[in-house]
């Protein structure tokens, strides 16, 4: 997505020596460019955003984006007079335009034309190792008379391109129907496997009697990994790679550097998880047909259309992978957040333990029927995903758009970032930023409103919004049901509420930071012995 470091420094060194021979010259040029960069520009420009002021000619706000991203859009909130007018930055060469104003951001979904998310698909798609012949191949759209053209092909009967094909199998297999149950069976049915008691070994930080005391973020992550990489993959990666749902986490930590094409020459702490998760993948893939049968349809039928299209293996496991790392990237944390909340305020907890126990008739849980009928628990689910809701959806601009009276040049991109939308004091109130148990219980229109964007929009509006409902619903109601949990008492002083990690990137719902784990004592329910 962006220049490579190397160079950008090799040319900053350049400038700074030539300015090191004339000290005096180069402030002056310097001074002088910065005061034509953001004091006469936009006097001349007005109808363009205004461009946070930065010191580093190219470099711009860098490494302030990839340091901390939020407290550098909050600058740029704060530099426009908080009136969430688009505002922009430059990262490397590239100028993004930053759209927090809601209904600019219900205008930029709504023109796919001006804001096209091809051209961020195609960097994105590079910056996870499918490049070169392979590209091309993803965005061919078959032709009668070519090999990948299948008269009466019930593959791909529409003869789409590999990549709008992938779209609309993703679609197919997460939005509600037959698939999306199979695919949630199967995730379910890993849940009750992990969560039993002799299966938290993995999570145990202590033991205090009868008691196990579990490290909550660890419970979190690892059951909500083995139990999407077993929906998607069944067990053939486990017995391929032991260490994959460890694999994935790592990964996973630093997937942002994958996503914006993070330089490796200060060497990049997801090298090595992404290139097991990659020999693991092509391992799988090369399985003949009939030894991975437990795959999930989407990733079967994904698989047999990329071999048609003749793609390579390296690159139809990057593809695979970055499906995979998308199951994976927002379910863990939301789990930790909701269970945080509820784990600190006892009433609360009593008052959802209610309502997920109504949901297991006959002692079978009914899932759907929790979906539709946790009016607290939804509710703690949608504040806990505006809270802590950090993705930033991106499009690149392909021709002039206005948004609030500022016009988006082409050549650039847009960013949309879900935390500045979800801390709209405008929208939200004096409160924007506690939590609020009650807010979308006493107001449900709240969920549907232009500044309440956690599951992205447009083209790219999440389409397995529901399946993950659903899955962070059972992980709450299997652990409610069969153990007592509550806040361990460590030390002298009850445990803090743990904070926001907002120190990079972030690609989805943010985690914890890492020093600030909830540890849970928890007890096996006596119907359980």
């Amino acid at each position: 997505m962006f220049l490579e470091l190397a160079s950008l420094v090799k040319c900053i060194l350049y400038t700074w020596n030539r300015f090191l021979l004339t000290p005096a010259v180069g402030c002056v040029l310097l001074l002088l460019w910065r005061i034509w960069r953001f004091t006469v520009l936009p006097v001349l420009r007005p109808n363009e955003p205004k461009e946070l002021p930065y010191w580093i000619p190219v470099f711009g706000h860098t490494i302030a984006f990839f340091g901390n991203s939020d407290k550098l859009l909050e600058r740029g909130l704060n530099y426009t007079g908080r009136t969430h007018e688009v505002f922009a930055i430059q990262v490397f060469r590239k100028k993004l335009y930053i759209i927090t104003n809601p209904s600019d951001v219900s205008n930029a979904f709504r023109d796919n034309e001006a804001l096209h998310f091809d051209g961020h698909l195609n960097e994105l798609l590079c910056n996870w190792g499918f490049e070169g012949e392979a590209l091309r191949l993803a965005w061919h759209v078959p032709q009668p008379g070519e090999w990948c053209y299948l008269p009466g092909n019930p593959l791909n009967p529409n003869h789409l391109s590999l990549n709008r094909f992938t779209e609309e199998v993703y679609r197919e297999q997460l939005l509600p129907g037959p698939k999306m149950d199979a695919m949630y069976n199967a995730f379910a049915t890993a849940l009750f496997a992990t969560l039993e008691w002799s299966n938290l070994d993995f999570c145990t930080v202590g033991v205090r009697g009868k008691s196990r005391l579990l490290s909550l973020s660890m419970l979190c992550r690892h059951t909500m990994v083995d139990a999407t990489t077993r929906s998607m993959f069944g067990s053939h990666l486990h017995r391929i790679n032991p260490t994959v749902v460890e694999n994935m986490m790592n990964f996973n930590d630093h997937a942002w550097m994958v996503f914006f094409r993070y330089p490796e020459i200060f060497g990049s702490p997801v090298t090595e998880p992404r290139r097991q998760l990659m020999d693991t993948l092509k391992t799988f893939i090369n399985l003949p047909a009939h030894a991975r049968t437990e795959q999930a349809w989407s990733i079967d039928t994904i698989l047999k259309w990329q071999e048609i299209m003749g793609v390579d293996l390296h690159s139809r496991a990057s593809i695979i992978l970055m499906i995979y790392w998308a199951a994976n990237s927002n379910e863990y944390n939301i789990s930790f957040w909701v269970l945080a909340h509820l784990l600190h305020s006892p009433d609360l907890f009593r008052t959802v333990y209610e309502e997920t126990e109504a949901a297991w008739p006959h002692g079978k849980l009914d899932i759907k029927w929790l979906c539709t009928n946790a009016p607290n628990l939804d509710a703690i689910f949608s504040e806990a995903l505006r809270l802590n809701g950090g993705a930033m959806v991106s499009r690149v601009v392909r021709s002039p758009i206005t948004l609030g009276g500022k016009v988006l040049q082409p050549g650039h991109s847009a960013l949309i970032p879900a935390r500045q939308l979800h801390m709209n004091e405008k929208v939200w109130g004096d409160n924007v930023a506690e939590f609020d148990a009650t807010r979308f219980k006493n107001k449900k229109s709240l969920t549907r409103h232009s500044s309440y964007r956690p599951f992205g929009g447009g083209v790219t509006y999440c389409p397995g919004r529901v399946l993950a409902k659903e899955e962070v619903f059972s992980f709450l109601a299997i652990l409610f049901h069969r153990f007592d949990i509550k806040l361990a008492v460590v030390g002298a002083e009850k445990q803090k509420f743990p904070k926001l990690d907002d120190s990079t990137p972030a690609l989805g719902i943010t985690g914890p930071v890492r020093s600030m784990d909830v540890i849970i004592e928890t007890t096996l329910k006596n119907k359980f012995y």
